[in-house]
């Protein structure tokens, strides 16, 4: 299994997901803005393979992370960055990539917006 975690790094208690992860025996790919040397230890032994991008809120930077570890590990079973200010962008990673858990982007302003949660 793939598991792309977007920004592992923030908060810093995300480490401990990703590590669960990798004794499950899942294929913890993070992609982030900050610099490989910079991650604690813990991370960097919970990931298997880390992609660093310039802003993690340029579109096109993240799509290209995520294609990279779709080209290298195969497809993508899961994206998620468990943070709410990347909602829409995993949203649209999910969709773009067809990964079928969690949240697609036709269907994100239901978590998004109030006036659609009625």
């Amino acid at each position: 299994m793939n598991f792309v975690f977007i920004s592992p790094h923030f908060p810093h208690t995300y480490w401990q997901f990703c590590d669960r992860l990798r004794k499950d025996g899942v294929n913890v790919l993070g992609v982030g803005d900050a610099p490989y040397d910079g991650l604690e230890a813990p991370l960097k032994a919970a990931l298997t393979e880390y992609y660093r991008v310039d802003n993690l809120e340029d579109y096109d930077q993240v799509y290209r992370a995520v294609a990279y570890f779709a080209f290298r590990y195969g497809r993508i079973d899961w994206i998620e960055s468990m943070n709410e200010y990347w909602l829409e962008q995993d949203a649209q990673l999910r969709t773009d990539f067809n990964v079928k858990t969690g949240i697609q982007s036709d269907r994100i302003g239901f978590i998004k917006e109030k006036s659609l949660m009625k």
